[in-house]
């Protein structure tokens, strides 16, 4: 009965503390008068946005980290993620017990929430006190409180940015087939893009948990690339990045990407460019198919562009259960035969021929061979094919040829 008393009194007081907009210290301030230990409010890449000041927890390391440094280092970071705390955190919808061989005290943890999504933690500390058994009711209802004052003022970014992913949530979902409407969404969220617009498929399943997780990874990746927003997606991230410069983006916010991904040991899958937001959906499978035909390519360089790929998406339709050999020009297939009869290479040598655009210096170069050995080796080759390398249509379909081979794994790309 007394503990009911308790509650009551203390949940009116932080009613009227929230309606006269004291500020969220005040309502930590508040909490610690509940609670009776020290308390910390951290973002869930565990950036400090409030704590308790009255007590000095001097003797538990991981306290004292996180109030020196505002956030855990990251070999912290990296102990509680490869512990599973922060999976334990999204899993319990209450507050919950925790203690590990770093925290001298034990905790309770329990997660705030804004449009049902988790965007913030409470952690209390039992240093002042032993917990009571209605301490995990109180913390509670103290992130109810939290998450309503997390809405307001100089945090509204929090509940923005979740309000953003919500949007392109939506994007992703292709609820959207109206731009008009999507223009008077942004102008509610405050939301600008770039003119040009690209997908990108973060393929985290290489991803070391014991190092990261997708939620920090995801806070990460918004900080490297700039105008990018990013979201957990089925199980790996998406982002939607823009620019005004379609060159700049792939040649200066592309190798920040690639050097993040190799960093990290995940790959990467990017869509063509576009400009209307109606598109995002099918620009997102643009970015999953780059992903899934470059590691059939190409897998070793980590960052594949669909526009790089599309010729082996089309290709994909019409080339399957091993009927590939039909498409293939009848040219190639005897040159195919003459390198298996006599040991030669021509196969790769032609391949690297029409890749340079029938220089003979610049094949020679990549073959590191002397020219003059080059013109004798594609004479030879011209007289086995027995085609016109003047005839640009033959070219095309001798290119396409290589194209299917790469894809289907008979020759060397």
């Amino acid at each position: 009965m007394e503990d009911n008393v308790f509650l009551a009194r203390y949940s009116l007081e932080l009613v009227k503390t929230l309606s006269k907009g004291s500020g969220l210290q005040a309502l930590v301030d508040l909490g610690y008068q509940m609670l009776g230990n020290p308390f910390t409010i951290t973002d869930f890449s565990v950036k400090l946005l409030a704590s308790t000041g009255e007590t000095n927890v001097a003797d538990d390391p991981v306290w004292n980290e996180l109030q020196l440094n505002n956030n855990f280092i990251f070999q912290t970071y990296s102990y509680y993620a490869k512990n599973s705390l922060f999976d334990e955190i999204v899993k319990h919808e209450e507050p919950f017990y925790w203690l590990d061989p770093y925290c001298k005290y034990p905790r309770i943890i329990g997660k705030i929430s804004i449009n049902n999504r988790n965007v913030a933690v409470l952690v209390a500390c039992a240093h002042n006190q032993d917990f009571r058994e209605s301490d995990k009711e109180i913390v509670s209802i103290l992130c109810d409180a939290f998450s309503i004052e997390l809405q307001k003022n100089k945090y509204n970014h929090l509940s923005q940015g979740m309000l953003h992913q919500s949007f392109l949530l939506d994007l992703l979902d292709g609820k959207f087939d109206d731009e008009r409407k999507i223009n008077e969404r942004m102008k509610t969220l405050g939301l600008k893009f770039k003119r040009k617009l690209f997908v990108i498929c973060l393929d985290t399943q290489n991803l070391d948990t014991s190092k990261s997780t997708l939620p920090y990874l995801r806070e990460e990746v918004e900080i490297k690339l700039a105008n990018a927003n990013a979201i957990i997606y089925n199980h790996n991230i998406s982002i939607l990045a823009s620019c005004e410069n379609e060159i700049h983006f792939l040649e200066i916010e592309s190798k920040v990407l690639r050097e993040f991904i190799i960093t990290n040991n995940l790959q990467a899958g990017i869509s063509r460019s576009f400009t209307d937001l109606t598109e995002v959906r099918e620009h997102y499978l643009e970015s999953v198919e780059a992903l899934k035909l470059g590691n059939l390519v190409r897998k070793e360089i980590h960052l594949f562009s669909y526009a790089d790929y599309l010729i082996y998406d089309v290709l994909n339709l019409h080339v399957a259960n091993g009927k590939y050999k039909k498409f293939l020009h009848p040219s190639l297939l005897k040159l195919i035969e003459y390198d298996k009869n006599y040991s030669t290479d021509f196969v790769h040598s032609f391949h690297i021929y029409l890749c340079n655009f029938k220089n003979i210096k610049d094949s020679a170069t990549v073959l590191n061979i002397h020219r003059n050995t080059m013109f004798n080796r594609i004479e030879k080759i011209e007289s086995i094919l027995n085609v016109d390398l003047n005839d640009v249509d033959i070219l095309f379909q001798l290119y396409l040829s290589y194209k299917i081979l790469e894809m289907t794994l008979d020759v060397e790309a």
